[in-house]
């Protein structure tokens, strides 16, 4: 922002936009006081944060060195705060991660707002639009949670809020370094962030006002700082693992098949873009599925439309630059999302920078609407859209809490967690277990892990290769081959896999029923409701261990399918 944006504004300006900052982040603690949520994934990469802290190394088992992680900060952060605070457990260096993710989506947001708010009109309503623009943003329910539950989305929105101001001022020559230093702080937080600087990039210099060769030139700079910032991390990788690139990213490739609607090109267009249009305002894991437990209808065509909009508004001939630089952008991003990252359909925290671009570009067409003439309708078409996007971000927003405090309650801490202790005490330091939900089970288990797809398994990422393309009923979700190919102490089975393992002679022969874990009738007390399906998954898991030579039991046990 321009140093002189700030001290221009009027006291009472400023205290009334800090004042609805506030009760925007207000939404994001209460949301984490109601439904307690610790995501899956936080505990993969907490491993990592509490070996490092303890001495052990930045690994996930000790003595294997694998770049099990995506975001550099959300594993240096909380071991950092473990060290600093000798935590015995990961409570407080979690607390410590949330309050510096919502702080920097707080400064992100601020930034826009501030970027708005010196050509925002004199009247209380516009500045009251302008201000309410936070609050907009954390109603999103994946901004929300994966600001709070352990990933990396508040980070990522706050530094990506502050690209886009940069990029909607053309990239100043005095904000050359403060620009390099928000590069570098989204090439820490992920490794694609690159593709999303290129984007807002390119974008801002499509619809620049002033001098694109100074703000190539000047970006270009902030580049370059921001990849020198970066450097040391991949050197350091590098030597550590052998490899800059996570090991995540090579686990993930291959893990989901394309089923062709069309030839060539438009094959990959029909089979993601409905998804990614949804996704962006949508519900977590809504897959737009008529199933028990899934979001109505009405939310899909509604969270399409909004999208729809948010990322053509570019097309009109209007003065609103912000508004056009959030939507061609948030275009560029549902592309990218849509022809190179598939696997966004499964990993939801991929999605919040779209979100946040799509309800920039919305909102600025609700703050610009009453400026039209006549007057009288673009008031009442800012006042319809404005309701519009409130009921959409609100039903989806509360209607989720519920789901996610039963998933957190009796699936994550009621049931995985148990899992992985009744491991810890079961399983050997030296046998190895093979599953595919790694997250709880894996840290509080403590054991080691073979986890589908190979996130911090080599072994599988090797056996996945040499397997290859198989013609299979599951696709290319090869669980029963590659588990015959490691041949691991344990196995931990959902029905799906296990209907896998039933149908694999060698499993059946080799390995026998231990325990079912079964929390199916309190998912089925717990009731249907919109959202309510993100329970249904993980309610049974089956545990099978590798029988010693010479028993003869064949692999059998009870199956109580979830509701």
């Amino acid at each position: 922002m321009p140093s002189s944006s700030l001290p221009s504004a009027k006291p009472t300006r400023l205290r009334f936009e800090l004042g609805l900052l506030g009760v925007a982040l207000l939404v994001p603690v209460l949301f984490v006081l109601h439904t307690r949520e610790i995501w899956e994934d936080f505990f993969i990469t907490y491993r990592f944060s509490e070996n490092l802290a303890e001495g052990r190394g930045l690994v996930f088992t000790a003595g294997e060195r694998v770049h099990g992680f995506t975001s550099v900060l959300n594993t240096l952060l909380p071991a950092f705060f473990a060290w600093v605070t000798r935590a015995a457990d990961f409570t407080t260096p979690l607390l410590l991660y949330r309050v510096v993710s919502l702080a920097t989506l707080a400064f992100g947001l601020w930034a826009v707002v501030r970027a708005t708010a010196a050509t925002a009109g004199a009247s209380l309503s516009q500045r009251l639009l302008v201000a309410l623009f936070p609050l907009v943003a954390v109603l999103e329910i994946k901004t929300t949670a994966f600001t709070m539950n352990g990933q990396e989305a508040g980070l990522m929105v706050g530094f990506f809020a502050i690209l886009v101001v940069l990029c909607h001022q053309e990239w100043p020559r005095e904000r050359i370094v403060p620009g390099g230093c928000c590069i570098a702080g989204l090439l820490y937080t992920r490794p694609d962030a690159f593709v999303y600087v290129g984007i807002v990039g390119l974008a801002a210099l499509a619809l620049a006002a002033g001098s694109r060769r100074e703000m190539a030139a000047s970006l270009a700079r902030s580049l370059a700082l921001g990849i020198l910032l970066f450097l040391p991390w991949v050197a350091f990788a590098q030597l550590y693992y052998g490899s800059f690139i996570p090991h995540t990213i090579i686990a993930k490739k291959n893990t989901l098949s394309l089923v062709p609607s069309a030839p060539g090109f438009l094959a990959v267009l029909g089979h993601g873009a409905a998804e990614r249009l949804c996704g962006a305002l949508a519900a977590i894991y809504d897959f737009q599925r008529d199933e028990p437990g899934a979001w109505p209808k009405w939310v899909h065509v509604l969270a399409m439309t909004l999208e729809g909009v948010a990322v053509t508004y570019w097309v009109l001939p209007r003065a609103d630059r912000l508004g056009r630089l959030a939507s061609l952008s948030a275009a560029l991003v549902l592309g990218y999302l849509t022809y190179v990252g598939l696997v966004a359909t499964c990993t939801p925290w991929y999605y919040p920078p779209l979100s946040f671009l799509s309800l920039l570009a919305l909102w600025r067409l609700v703050v610009t609407l009453p400026a039209l003439r006549p007057r009288a309708a673009g008031i009442a078409g800012s006042l319809v859209l404005a309701g519009t996007m409130f009921l959409l971000l609100g039903f989806v927003f509360f209607h989720s809490l519920r789901g996610l405090r039963v998933k957190q309650e009796v699936i994550d801490w009621g049931h995985r967690r148990p899992l992985g202790l009744w491991l810890k005490a079961n399983v050997a330091d030296q046998e190895t277990v093979y599953l595919e939900p790694l997250g709880y089970i894996g840290y509080f288990s403590q054991r080691r892990m073979r986890d589908w797809p190979g996130l911090v398994s080599p072994e599988v990422v090797a056996a996945r290769r040499k397997i290859g393309a198989v013609d299979s009923p599951w696709g290319v979700y090869l669980w029963r081959e590659v588990a015959e190919e490691i041949k691991p102490d344990w196995i931990v089975a959902r029905p799906v896999e296990e209907a896998q393992l039933r149908s694999s002679p060698y499993l059946r022969e080799h390995y026998r029923f231990v325990r079912v874990f079964n929390v199916a009738e309190q998912i089925i007390a717990a009731g249907e409701f919109p959202g309510s399906f993100i329970t249904y998954n993980d309610a049974v898991f089956l545990v099978f261990r590798k029988k010693p030579p010479g028993e003869p039991s064949p692999a059998t046990g009870p199956v109580q399918p979830p509701p």
